[in-house]
């Protein structure tokens, strides 16, 4: 067997490491027959006494006392099992029928094992095992090698206080920076465009606060708002939504919250799509790390060299070594003491 699985035979011997298996199946089908120490000399004389089956089967199949039938395959296939599944040995052979299909090339070892006794067989099965698990690495996920990463954008939309500013940050800043992170990563095949807060768009020839562009075809046009909308939202939205409709893009208002679902019902009506934060959020958390990280890349290229507002910059640093996602700055080290002159 050890032969068999590690050279094959022939002129160009090919490894057989199915035998194991099939060996395996040969000492559980004969345990299970009744074979040893029942006096049977040879596989012929084991056939006499259980017949062989041949018609529509390719495997060893034999008929018992009772007209039922009994094959090496369900012993093949909990060896199969216990290699693959039990003991994760990907390398071996996933391949039941032509392993039992080629029983009769080891009919020379049927022809001596069916004078073992049932210790014999069960030591022969036993070291068979121990000899593939020696042979054939394991192939076993190791969970160390995994460099895993937070949902680091998720968790800046549902805890940093884009309600509250620092002194000197302006107001709105880090929300309308979060919603461009927010298209940034979900659109990469758009050119987003940011704006400082507080920047009439139409001064700078935009739409909205945040438009994504395909070429001069504007794709996504967004009016961000850093607080809870009511119904009267609508009378400022009105010029934004024409806009929006003529150029046949997708118009959207997103903002910390919505009053009630009159509010979310008047955006509707003039076209435009009303999201929440806490709907950025749900949609966020369906995007794997990577997508995360990105978003939080250009959250922060917005705020570090659009916004260049050092509170906000200062806000958004701490908050990212509260969540661990960063190391605080290392304090200076104290200046070394001057030599004294000799």
């Amino acid at each position: 067997m050890q032969t068999e699985f590690t050279r094959g035979r022939g002129a160009r011997p090919v490894p057989r490491k199915y035998v194991a298996g099939l060996l395996i199946s040969f000492c559980d089908f004969l345990t299970e027959l009744g074979i040893p120490g029942a006096g049977v000399q040879s596989l012929a004389d084991m056939l006499s006494r259980f017949p062989q089956i041949t018609e529509g089967v390719s495997t060893l199949t034999v008929r018992l006392s009772d007209g039922t039938q009994k094959t090496i395959r369900p012993a093949y296939e909990r060896a199969h099992h216990y290699f693959i599944f039990e003991n994760k040995r990907l390398d071996y052979p996933r391949s039941p029928p032509y392993a039992t299909g080629k029983w009769a090339d080891y009919r020379h070892w049927l022809d001596a094992m069916v004078t073992f006794s049932a210790a014999q067989l069960a030591h022969i099965a036993d070291k068979t095992r121990a000899f593939v698990l020696a042979e054939l690495p394991p192939h076993v996920f190791d969970p160390t090698s995994v460099r895993s990463e937070p949902p680091i954008f998720r968790m800046l939309l549902e805890s940093f206080r884009f309600d509250q500013r620092a002194s000197g940050e302006t107001t709105g800043a880090a929300f309308q920076a979060a919603v461009f992170g927010y298209i940034r990563a979900d659109a990469p095949h758009l050119q987003v465009e940011a704006r400082k807060a507080r920047t009439g768009s139409a001064r700078l020839a935009g739409i909205g606060d945040i438009d994504a562009w395909e070429g001069d075809q504007l794709v996504i046009s967004s009016e961000v708002k850093s607080f809870v909308l009511d119904a009267g939202i609508v009378s400022e939205l009105d010029f934004f939504a024409s806009e929006v409709r003529q150029r046949g893009a997708l118009g959207m208002v997103i903002a910390l919250d919505f009053r009630d679902q009159a509010a979310r019902d008047a955006i509707e009506a003039l076209g435009l799509v009303p999201l929440s934060r806490m709907e950025l959020v749900r949609i966020v958390s369906l995007w794997d790390p990577l997508k995360q990280r990105a978003a939080l890349n250009a959250f922060q290229w917005v705020v570090i060299h659009r916004e260049q507002n050092m509170p906000l910059i200062q806000r958004v640093a701490a908050f990212l070594v509260s969540v661990g996602y960063r190391q605080p700055a290392a304090a200076p080290s104290p200046p070394e003491p001057a030599a004294e002159a000799p």
